[in-house]
């Protein structure tokens, strides 16, 4: 009995299939993968806090928690693939493992990409009565990504940011309950004051940045300015924090001093290692102690002073 051709059984439409998802699985991970707890974890956060204020049952939080990853993950994969569809050789310096330095896609297979989820996160935040923060969003990334230029980065960066931020909450926010005093008072103040931190990211790509002529703070103004800059701000925070957010919840006393703690702790540890540890592989994590610790814990600030 003859025997099946191994090479053709590879060859069939299941198999076809399934390597064309395991290929788009390995693009998305590369590409998203620095980004996504930044993207994802504090949505969930606020959304968690806002449920728990409004007493929503358990099905209801799960079912709200559901939505924000499925909005998270679009809005960082709108950005990650029009950045990066530009950043090719910027990437091949501070990151040879996303997929187009790593060539697993070109750019135009990313901006292919882009343009396919745009409309389909579009048409979820109508759906999910969002829309106005998803547009907002996403007029941000093609000005970010698609207009502004390497030498203009310096004067885009902090305004699209402080847009994205508040986007980003406010879709957390109006998922679960319409917007009120309270979460205006909290996008704002988050919104206007995170993104001046968020040029210390820039200290970890000063070489991929030189080599494409983007002018960053970094390059401008030098490394130590921004350390210092970055460190000021994470004392400042705490205070900022007690005055705008925390004091003004009415919350018992206890509650307001765990938070107060919590969140200065979390801040000045960060400017603290901004200033004492100094190289590339300690800024990651720096930074990455900045957007995935100090972020989410003055939003978890709300799930203790709300419930």
């Amino acid at each position: 009995m003859r025997q099946p051709d191994s090479s053709a059984a590879g060859t069939t439409p299941a198999s076809r299939l399934l390597r064309a998802l395991h290929h788009e699985l390995q693009v998305t991970w590369r590409m998203v993968a620095d980004n996504l707890p930044g993207a994802v974890v504090p949505p969930l956060v606020i959304a968690l806090a806002v449920c728990l204020r409004d007493d929503l049952p358990l099905s209801r939080i799960l079912w709200h928690e559901a939505e924000i990853v499925i909005l998270s993950f679009c809005y960082i994969y709108v950005f990650d693939s029009s950045n990066q569809a530009r950043s090719g050789d910027e990437d091949r310096l501070n990151k040879p493992y996303r997929p187009i330095p790593a060539g697993l896609l070109t750019p135009l297979g990313a901006w292919r990409r882009f343009w396919c989820v745009m409309p389909l996160y579009t048409l979820l935040g109508w759906r999910l009565g969002v829309v106005e923060w998803v547009l907002l969003f996403q007029a941000g990334v093609i000005l970010m990504n698609m207009v502004c230029t390497p030498r203009l980065y310096l004067w885009c960066k902090t305004p699209f940011n402080m847009a994205a931020g508040v986007a980003q909450l406010a879709v957390s926010w109006q998922v679960v309950s319409p917007l009120d005093g309270t979460a205006w008072r909290w996008f704002l103040t988050i919104g206007a004051t995170y993104p001046l931190a968020i040029i210390f990211e820039d200290l970890r790509d000063v070489e991929g940045d030189r080599a494409v002529g983007r002018r960053t703070p970094a390059l401008v103004l030098g490394a130590w300015p921004v350390r210092v800059w970055f460190a000021v701000l994470m004392g400042i925070f705490p205070v900022l924090g007690h005055l705008l957010l925390f004091a003004p919840t009415g919350a018992p006393f206890w509650r307001i001093v765990l938070v107060d703690s919590l969140y200065a702790a979390m801040c000045w540890a960060t400017g603290a290692r901004a200033l004492l540890f100094r190289h590339a592989a300690a800024d990651r994590i720096t930074y990455q102690m900045f957007i995935t610790g100090c972020y989410p814990t003055v939003l978890i600030s709300g799930l203790i002073l709300w419930s």
